[in-house]
């Protein structure tokens, strides 16, 4: 809430708020004077109080129910408890002015008639700020999309270079010619598992997000060209519950952190690579390798776990989380239901 820029919706209402109370007490008819003087005070005060406070309430509650889905559920909320915060400050007014003998006491009507009052006060306050948050929300959402969107194609063009570079076209065609001479069937297969990376490659422009299911099936395709280089030196493990397979991630984030991995290890048969991904409590995902460092290191620009964190972060969900070990290197990524923030994209 207070990082929403309303500085001037607070400042008219609490003036328009001002106004309405001191025309219901028709302070303007009464002679400009001492009790005119201490009927303003009163009511800037009041109108000040009641608004800061409305406003509070709200962002506690935006913090508590933050997603898109729970709208409703929050303003008819933040709607009761700020109607009853304001009967409460009003009264409170009424009974410290009494108290102090400030002006002219309050009648038992006024506290009867506050009880709408406050009700109207609420509906007006919660209205103004709920239209300044959401077109605040809605602006920052348009940079967020866009932003996302460029992201989104840098990371497809970061993995097309990867991919379809000459240097993996001729790892690719050297396995395909070695396969046509030795082993037709296997040949065959091999050509059809490339066309369906690529077909996947150039389908990820559709769709920013995919479902954790589909990323594998490709992921599967991608790892028998892999495999079928390294051979048994370098293996695939998953371990996924069911239950996320229709769970949403960015296209092509596995890609990247297996091609991570092949890249910046060792790939022997006395030393092979075993890549994990494993579904984890809490809509989390991880994928893990043995870590075996090639003894000539290769520089990391550390480019590709930027792009994931980044993704995340505009997608609003929670931070990837990166852990290495002595012999293990590990990247955790959250999952994202359909009602997730950013899912919508």
């Amino acid at each position: 809430m207070n990082e929403v820029n309303d500085r001037w919706i607070r400042i008219s209402g609490i003036s328009l708020l001002l106004l309405l109370d001191l025309y219901s007490y028709q302070v303007f008819v009464k002679p400009i004077g001492l009790d005119t003087l201490k009927y303003f005070i009163e009511f800037l005060l009041l109108t000040a109080l009641t608004w800061e406070t409305n406003r509070w309430i709200m962002g506690k509650f935006r913090h508590w129910y933050p997603h898109l889905s729970q709208t409703r559920k929050r303003i008819l909320l933040i709607l009761l408890v700020c109607w009853v915060s304001s009967i409460l400050i009003d009264w409170l007014d009424m009974i410290v002015v009494d108290s102090l003998d400030f002006h002219t006491p309050y009648p038992v009507s006024a506290y009867v008639n506050s009880i709408p009052g406050a009700l109207l006060t609420s509906v007006l306050i919660v209205g103004a700020q709920e239209a300044v948050y959401y077109f605040d929300r809605l602006i920052k959402s348009e940079k967020e999309a866009e932003a996302l969107k460029k992201e989104n194609l840098q990371t497809q063009l970061d993995s097309l270079k990867q991919q379809v570079n000459p240097h993996f076209l001729f790892n690719s065609l050297n396995t395909l010619s070695y396969l046509i001479g030795d082993d037709a069937d296997k040949a065959e297969e091999f050509l059809d598992e490339l066309c369906k990376v690529y077909r996947y490659l150039l389908r990820t422009n559709e769709h920013e997000l995919t479902s954790l299911t589909t990323e594998l099936q490709f992921i599967r395709s991608y790892f028998h060209l892999l495999k079928t280089r390294y051979g048994d030196s370098l293996q695939l493990k998953l371990a996924i519950e069911p239950h996320y397979e229709t769970y949403l991630l960015p296209s092509l984030t596995l890609q990247l952190l297996i091609e991570n991995a092949v890249k910046h290890n060792v790939i022997e048969k006395t030393q092979p690579l075993i890549v994990e991904i494993r579904t984890q409590p809490d809509g989390l995902l991880t994928v893990k390798n043995n870590l075996q460092k090639r003894p000539q290191h290769i520089p990391s620009t550390q480019i590709g776990l930027l792009n994931i964190a980044t993704k995340f972060r505009l997608l609003k969900q929670r931070d990837i989380l990166v852990r290495e070990t002595g012999n293990e290197f590990a990247v955790t990524i959250p999952l994202m239901t359909a009602g997730s923030p950013g899912a919508y994209l």
